[in-house]
C-alpha cells in the first residue's frame, strides 16, 4: 500500500469516498472533480502505480468492473456515450500514482473536448514502429541469459 496515496486510503476506509460499486479486487466511486455528472473512477485494491505494475489478477478484475461499471452506469445515466481513460506517469497526465480509470458519460452538447487532434501518421514510420514493437514481444519471451 502507498503511504502517501489517497486512493490506497480510499480502499483501507481512511479516507471517504462516494462508493457504487466494489468486489473483492476492484472499488469505483465518484470523482470528486468530475469532468460530467457520474464521473465515476476504477480503482484496483492492490497499489500499483501505472498500468504495467498490476498484477495478473488486479489487471483481469479491473477488466471485469470495468465492463460492469460502465454498464451500470450507461443504462442508468442514459448518456449519449462514455469516454473512458486511464493514464501513466506524470506525461501521461496521471495525477494520483495509484492505477485508475476515468469513466465520463458523454452528452452530445457537452462541453469536453478530445485530448489530442488526430493526424495521419506518416506510412513510413509505421512499418518500423511496429516491427521494434512485434520485436520487444519476442524479447519479452526469450528466457534471460546470464
Amino acid at each position: 500500500m502507498g503511504h502517501d496515496c489517497v486512493f490506497c486510503a480510499i480502499v483501507a476506509g481512511g479516507v471517504p469516498a462516494h462508493r457504487v460499486y466494489e468486489d473483492e479486487l476492484t472499488i469505483a466511486f465518484l470523482n470528486i472533480h468530475p469532468a460530467a455528472p457520474g464521473h465515476t473512477l476504477l480503482i484496483p485494491r492492490e497499489h500499483a502505480p501505472q498500468l504495467w505494475h498490476l498484477s495478473d489478477a488486479a489487471a483481469a478484475g479491473l477488466g471485469r468492473s470495468l465492463r460492469r461499471v460502465a454498464g451500470v452506469v450507461t443504462t442508468e445515466l442514459e448518456p449519449d456515450g462514455m469516454t473512458v481513460f486511464q493514464a501513466n506517469g506524470a506525461a501521461g497526465w496521471q495525477s494520483i500514482f495509484h492505477v485508475h480509470f476515468h469513466l465520463v458519460p458523454r452528452m452530445r452538447e457537452d462541453q469536453l473536448v478530445p485530448a489530442w487532434t488526430e493526424t495521419l501518421a506518416d506510412p513510413l514510420g509505421l512499418d518500423p514502429m511496429a516491427e521494434r514493437l512485434r520485436a520487444a514481444f519476442v524479447r519479452e519471451r526469450e528466457p534471460l541469459v546470464e
